[in-house]
């Protein structure tokens, strides 16, 4: 694939902004109107993911740590408490709060492990940061909202997003 990589979170922010409104008809257009099955649609985006992952470096950019709510279960906890040398409940008391929806999710943003772009638990992280893009799970045409949201935040679905839109037949322009 070709087309510039852009790594520069002001910017990222910038085109997801301007790029908004076709970004919403590429959603409806890969939601409605795409003649291709679920399957072969997650496997064209595997291989743009992959493309795009090879030339980004995640560790340079730590965006997603700073920007998002990390999402937590009892298995991460017990996981970064065994790490931490404390109990589950110390590591919950100190560091995980419930949000209005009721899921449990890290007390402050940036992520309290992060140190610069480095994750300081990273072999121990939680299972939403290993899955992060969530772009390699089956069913994206489900989670087109989700995808569209993460525009904003990571150059890798940026990029991806630009990939995906010049890679399938969707005309840009309205009409």
């Amino acid at each position: 694939m070709s087309g510039r990589i852009i790594t520069e979170i002001e910017l990222i922010e910038r085109y997801a902004r301007d790029r908004a409104d076709e970004n919403w008809r590429f959603r409806t257009f890969v939601k409605h109107r795409l003649n291709l099955g679920d399957a072969a649609l997650d496997s064209i985006v595997r291989e743009t993911t992959d493309d795009v992952m090879e030339q980004i470096d995640c560790t340079a950019c730590g965006h997603c740590c700073r920007a998002l709510q990390i999402v937590v279960d009892d298995f991460d906890i017990g996981r970064l408490a065994k790490r931490l040398e404390m109990k589950p409940a110390e590591l919950k008391r100190r560091y995980v709060t419930q949000a209005e929806d009721g899921a449990l999710v890290f007390n402050r943003q940036p992520c309290p492990f992060l140190e610069g772009n480095l994750c300081t638990v990273y072999e121990d992280r939680p299972q939403a940061c290993r899955d992060y893009p969530f772009l390699h799970e089956s069913g994206f045409r489900q989670r087109m909202l989700m995808f569209l949201d993460n525009t904003f935040v990571c150059p890798i679905v940026f990029n991806t997003c630009e990939r995906l839109k010049r890679r399938l037949p969707f005309r840009k322009q309205k009409g």
